[in-house]
């Protein structure tokens, strides 16, 4: 290539030994890495620009930033305090720990909601690699995360022992309250997913039209 010496009116290309001057145009040859691209590479570098947009670049699918690790992790931290972690300690009439697993296995089968919500967000999050696709599902998984917290809420007002003819002595443990808190976590975090549009980036300016050729 650094053999190669062009005009820089036409663009017409010759080896160092064919010749010092453009025949056609009679201007001295230039060096071809020398000279500025061509007014078609300059069109095609813009098009390409327009085509893919800073917000539309596909990032890694393993990228944790722009709120993606965040949510993720906000999300299996949710599901495993769901499964696992202590909700509830009933002492009358019977004695038994329960977790949010157990209870919508058995009579408050409306925590499920909250759960599925969680596993549907792994994925939405997971699936979205571009900044305007991240975007563009804020408001559901707005949605989604909070839908824990709007159940835990009901537990907290409601009382299992009314209307009952054996009285119910419980207590809520740290489990529901993690929940709650995680919720209210990942409404915040949802709102900012994918964070802020990228800076508008120029594209490629054009050329100048090539000036009439100086001969010497």
């Amino acid at each position: 290539m650094s053999q190669l010496l062009a005009c820089p009116f036409c663009r017409e290309l010759f080896d160092r030994t064919e010749a010092e001057r453009c025949p056609d145009c009679d201007i001295p040859l230039e060096p071809l890495h020398r000279l500025p691209p061509s007014r078609e590479a300059v069109e095609e570098e813009a098009a390409r620009w327009e085509q893919t947009r800073p917000e539309d670049v596909q990032r890694p699918f393993a990228d944790p930033g722009r709120g993606r690790g965040a949510l993720l992790a906000v999300a299996l931290a949710s599901l495993l305090v769901f499964g696992l972690a202590p909700w509830v300690n009933v002492t009358s009439p019977y004695t038994a720990v329960r977790s949010g697993y157990s209870l919508a296995r058995g009579p408050l089968g409306f925590l499920w909601g909250g759960a599925v919500a969680w596993l549907v967000t792994l994925a939405l999050v997971a699936s979205r690699r571009t900044i305007r696709q991240m975007r563009g599902v804020r408001a559901i998984l707005m949605a989604f995360a909070a839908m824990t917290g709007s159940e835990v809420a009901v537990l907290l007002v409601m009382s299992p022992s009314r209307g009952r003819e054996v009285p119910v002595a419980y207590e809520w443990q740290w489990g529901l309250f993690v929940a709650l808190a995680l919720s209210a976590l990942g409404v915040v975090v949802a709102a900012r997913f994918g964070g802020s549009l990228p800076p508008e980036t120029p594209a490629p300016a054009a050329p100048a039209p090539d000036a009439a050729p100086t001969v010497h």
